[in-house]
Formats: structure tokens, C-alpha cells, sequence
């Protein structure tokens, strides 16, 4: 694991080490995502309003042009754009938690999905019977179905997910990996060491390509742009 020395060794005269670099960034990519997933299975609307600000740099730096326009149009709405009261419910009101488990918290938009599929499913049975009028009356009853088809399977004993697919033993693969890594001694930083062909001068940090002039120039620009848009959907 990389530490506090192994940043110090890194001085911007000395030549770069870009198998730690690779690795490094590698790590704590996966630890933004693990704590992404886990701020959404617990429900912590705060932790993820606060993940959204980093990943807002790190989408920029990326030029991920629209997954960082939204990610600052729901920053903008929590500060100035929303009230207080609507504020808070964007920030919290994102989960869905069907059992009250712990950690069982899933996105909104994936438990729409979930409804989604059974609308689908109904329609589908429609056959040649499917207009609107049908469509409208079977998606009117998708809760209903739901807990219809939970009763069919709990009659037949079938086992049920709750939210989240598991993901099987992973301790065989996390093994793999761990000793692959040791060998090649990622984490230890060596000063002059080629990148992996793939990615030979990988820089040290997530956010070494963020232009920190543009980002305050295309955040200013498009802050004036809402204010004009949401001040007139106010005047409405």
C-alpha cells in the first residue's frame, strides 16, 4: 500500500515511476467507486453529495462532458437553484429500500426499472389487444402484480434477491490479483520505471489533465446561463 514516504520520493525533478503511478490511481479510483456504492446500500444521501463534487472534477478532467454538466446542474440546484425543503429531499429522497434491510438500499431509477419490466412483461401478454387504453389499465396495477407475483413465489418456496445480485466467492480472484501485484511490487515506488505497454506514462494523479482555468470558466458560463432559465421559470 502506498504511504506518506512514497509521496515524498516523488519530487517533479525525479523521474517518475509510472508502474506506481498506474497502480496508485488504479486504487483509489476503486476506492471512489466501493464508496459510491456504498454511500447508495446505506442510504447516506450526504456522503453521496459529497462524492458528486469530486467526481465533478473527475469527470471534467476526463472530458466526460455530460456526466459532468449534471453532476454540477444537481450541485447548482441543492446551493441556490432549489428551496430548502427540496434541497434536502433531493439529497436524501434517492433510495428505495423494499425490506428495510441494512444496507439494502438500491437507486430510484433502478427500482424503476424494476417496474418498468413488469409493466413490459404485462403488456407483452396483451398481444394483439395492446392499445392504449389496455396499456394504461395493466401499468395501473403494476404494484399489485408485484406483490401478486411475490405471493406466487414464496407458494413455490422460490429464493429471492433482495436488491442486489450476489456476486459469488471473489476471494480466488482477490488472491490472483494480490499476488500479481506483490511480484511486480506496484506499490512500492521505484524512480525511472516504464509504465505496462498499455499505458506507458501514466500520470500520478486522477486529476493531473484537469485545467483548473477552464473548469472555473465553463462553470461560471454555464451558472450565468441557469440563472437566466431558472429566474424566468420562477417569474412563471
Amino acid at each position: 500500500m502506498p504511504d506518506d514516504d512514497n509521496d515524498n520520493q516523488q519530487s517533479s525533478s525525479e523521474p517518475q515511476d509510472f508502474i506506481f503511478n498506474y497502480h496508485r490511481a488504479k486504487l483509489a479510483l476503486g476506492l471512489t467507486l466501493f464508496e459510491f456504492h456504498d454511500a447508495i446500500k446505506e442510504g447516506d444521501g450526504k456522503r453521496l453529495h459529497d462524492l458528486y463534487r469530486f467526481l465533478l472534477l473527475l469527470y471534467k478532467a476526463n472530458h466526460k462532458t455530460k456526466y459532468a454538466y449534471v453532476s454540477l446542474l444537481y450541485l447548482v440546484k441543492i446551493e441556490v437553484i432549489l428551496s430548502e425543503s427540496n434541497s434536502h429531499n433531493l439529497i436524501w429522497n434517492r433510495f428505495f429500500n423494499k425490506n428495510g434491510s441494512i444496507a439494502g438500499n438500491i437507486p430510484l431509477d433502478l427500482r424503476m426499472e424494476q417496474l418498468n419490466k413488469i409493466v413490459k412483461t404485462m403488456w407483452r401478454s396483451l398481444g394483439a389487444n395492446l392499445n392504449e387504453e389496455s396499456a394504461t389499465r395493466l401499468a395501473n396495477t403494476t404494484e399489485s402484480m408485484e406483490l401478486i407475483l411475490e405471493k406466487l413465489d414464496d407458494d413455490c418456496q422460490l429464493s429471492k434477491l433482495e436488491g442486489y445480485r450476489s456476486k459469488g466467492n471473489p476471494e480466488l480472484a482477490v488472491a490472483k490479483i494480490t499476488k500479481d501485484l506483490m511480484n511486480i511490487y506496484a506499490f512500492r515506488h521505484q524512480s525511472g520505471r516504464r509504465g505496462h505497454p498499455s499505458f506507458p506514462r501514466f500520470p500520478s494523479s486522477l486529476l493531473e489533465k484537469l485545467d483548473y482555468r477552464d473548469l472555473h470558466t465553463w462553470m461560471t458560463d454555464l451558472i450565468k446561463t441557469w440563472e437566466s432559465i431558472y429566474e424566468l421559470n420562477r417569474a412563471e
